[in-house]
């Protein structure tokens, strides 16, 4: 049995004729040919005839590797037996070569090393680099299950390159989405992604190979888009169901997405021994076994059971570990199960505070990459005219989860009053901190004092509310409903942050940036400008990000859209279509203060999150007729964020971010 390196010209003409040798070279030809495809059924239809009319071993070679192919280890390993009486030299090492694979799914991983080593010898002795590239594979995949992670990397890296060598493109791009798999194993979910999508721009073939899919569901899972992974494993599904194929790991993943999505049914009905179904159902020993050794999601879960079946000390000990592990390899999951547990463990405010603060953590912002770029502009481009934007958007979020890069922080002040927001399990929780005092409370109904602050802001009534405590200037951390309160209107100077990581002290100076989106009734740009100086930028958006780098005030005049699925999809309307949240995550200095003069955007926190010190926004949709008085009057005192932002909180102004008076 001997590989095509160009499967579709061999079916495309070879041609079952001649005599009874040629007939049984071409059935052979066919049968490999086909089998390189992933077309199983096919395959094993031609190598059936050339045994029936032959009788020779090497298509009993041949079905053997079709059925392993198949998960038919039994049928496979009959295959063989019949075969290697009858092999000699090279095809006999490629029959010990398939007998290495087997081990490599039934056996210690230990085994199949030694064996696919051995081959290794011969087949390099032999010359068969198709085959040799094979057993390295193999070797990989042993080297895997061994958690031997820097010698499998190296088995698929050797492989990759003898697959170029020998012009077979799409086996080299596998073993590129291999040692992504390797890094998927290693934790570094990031490189994972990226090696996965190069494999798919380098020729891998999922219809031929549909256990990527399922190894890219499994990323995506990891990486908590649960969503995207059920997009992926959809057509795996239909895939591997059409060429008769059985992947014990899809049933897998599919009951772990039900799992993730609140739904322990399906993991519960597997009675598998998947991690993440032990832990669904109650085996937490068995889970906790797992927190020193194996992938790093794996470790993590097992800190979450050994957490789960310890007592308050024991148990908030294990989610601080925990949580170092995915802090050292820049993991996001299992970290909100990890802090959830901690906070319904905490008994003090000061508890309360510190894992409310684990709760936000967040770990990095999308890349600053040219493939991110091209992917925003060809949804601005789908966008514009009208097409479908699901499958751009995905490839958005997959260039994102490739490729990451440490988010700004900073440290909040403690000599400011604080104010703290929290929900937790259905209970909204507030901790206030004065002059070292820590107190909490619950708040009850926040999604009704919304509503009713709301009102009372745009009927002119007076808002009485003790939400806030009783100082002149307050620094507030919301949660839930609480993100939509006007927060200025409450009669203080307010500092609206989104953890306390996100307070920075202010960097002195850089230009003025003025933004105006088309459709506006009333363009104020012009008359700030004359007034106050600085550069007008053309209203598109890769002009409008060069301009916004570095800048010290930047205020855009533009609507806004709001995506509460996803804020980095929320957008602002500009000239050549929308400027994204993850457009603004890819500016490198972003600008100090921000001005968002419009109506809600719920770009503001990507703005906090890229680096922005303070932003002045809007939760309501301010007349047109008042927009240009109300942003005169911003800019007037735009040196001190949050008292810009009181002097036209009636309209629903806020100040997001470190609204501190500008030093001199």
């Amino acid at each position: 049995m001997s590989a095509s390196a160009d499967p579709p010209a061999t079916i495309a003409t070879t041609e079952v004729r001649g005599t009874k040798a040629q007939r049984a070279d071409a059935l052979h030809d066919l049968s490999v040919a086909h089998a390189e495809l992933g077309h199983l059924d096919v395959a094993a239809r031609f190598a059936r005839r050339g045994l029936r009319l032959s009788g020779e071993a090497r298509f009993h070679l041949t079905l053997a590797w079709i059925d392993l192919d198949r998960g038919r280890r039994r049928q496979s390993l009959h295959h063989l037996d019949l075969a290697t009486p009858h092999l000699r030299g090279g095809e006999l090492a490629r029959a010990r070569c398939l007998r290495g694979l087997h081990l490599c799914q039934s056996a210690e991983p230990r085994l199949a090393i030694a064996e696919l080593t051995a081959v290794i010898r011969e087949l390099r002795r032999h010359g068969d680099e198709r085959w040799l590239a094979n057993a390295l594979i193999g070797r990989g995949i042993a080297r895997c299950n061994a958690t031997k992670l820097v010698s499998a990397e190296a088995d698929f890296r050797a492989a990759q390159t003898l697959s170029l060598a020998t012009g077979e493109p799409g086996r080299a791009a596998m073993c590129l989405h291999n040692r992504g798999f390797v890094a998927m194993l290693a934790g570094d979910l990031p490189l994972a992604l990226r090696r996965y999508e190069e494999a798919a721009k380098a020729g891998l073939d999922s219809a031929s190979r549909p256990e990527a899919l399922v190894d890219r569901a499994e990323a995506l899972l990891a990486a908590g888009l649960t969503a995207e992974a059920r997009r992926v494993l959809a057509p795996a599904m239909e895939l591997l169901r059409r060429c008769n194929r059985h992947v014990p790991e899809l049933a897998v993943l599919s009951a772990r997405c039900a799992l993730r999505d609140g739904d322990p049914g399906p993991a519960l009905r597997h009675g598998g021994t998947d991690i993440e179904f032990l832990l669904a159902a109650g085996k937490l020993d068995a889970v906790a076994a797992h927190r020193f050794r194996g992938p790093v999601q794996t470790r993590a879960l097992g800190w979450l059971a050994q957490a789960r079946r310890s007592n308050r000390r024991g148990a908030l000990a294990a989610c601080r570990a925990g949580l170092r592990l995915l802090d050292e390899h820049h993991g996001d999951w299992p970290r909100r199960e990890l802090t959830g547990h901690a906070l319904g463990l905490a008994r003090t405010a000061r508890e309360v505070l510190h894992w409310s603060e684990q709760h936000r953590a967040s770990v990095s912002l999308p890349p600053n990459d040219p493939e991110l770029a091209q992917a925003l502009t060809n949804l601005r481009r789908a966008r514009a005219f009208g097409l479908p934007l699901e499958v751009l958007e995905r490839d958005v979020r997959r260039l994102t989860l490739a490729s990451r890069r440490a988010r700004p922080s900073g440290t909040a002040r403690a000599e400011l009053p604080l104010i703290s927001f929290i929900v937790h399990e259905g209970q909204m929780s507030a901790v206030t901190l004065i002059d070292g005092r820590a107190r909490m409370r619950v708040i009850p109904e926040p999604a009704e004092l919304v509503r009713t602050t709301k009102l009372a802001l745009q009927s002119g009534r007076a808002i009485t509310t003790d939400l806030l405590p009783d100082a002149e200037e307050v620094v507030v951390i919301p949660d839930g409903v609480l993100h939509e309160m006007p927060w200025a209107a409450l009669g203080r100077r307010v500092h609206v942050i989104p953890s306390l990581r996100h307070w920075r002290p202010d960097s002195h100076g850089g230009h003025r940036v003025w933004v105006t989106g088309p459709g506006l009734q009333n363009d104020e740009v012009p008359a700030l400008q004359k007034k106050h100086g600085g550069v007008i930028a053309k209203s598109s958006v890769e002009s409008t990000l060069r301009t916004l780098e570095g800048a010290g005030i930047a205020h855009i005049a533009a609507h806004g859209h709001v995506n509460p699925d996803n804020p980095l999809f929320s957008y602002l309307e500009l000239d050549d279509g929308p400027l994204y949240g993850y457009d603004i995550a890819r500016i490198e200095h972003p600008p100090e203060i921000v001005v968002l003069s419009a109506c809600e955007s719920g770009l503001a926190r990507a703005f906090l999150d890229a680096g922005t010190r303070a932003v002045v926004a809007t939760t309501l949709t301010v007349p047109d007729a008042q927009v240009s008085e109300a942003m005169a009057e911003v800019h007037r005192r735009i040196g001190h964020p949050a008292e810009a932002a009181r002097a036209v909180a009636h309209l629903g102004f806020s100040c997001y971010g470190t609204g501190t008076k500008v030093a001199a």
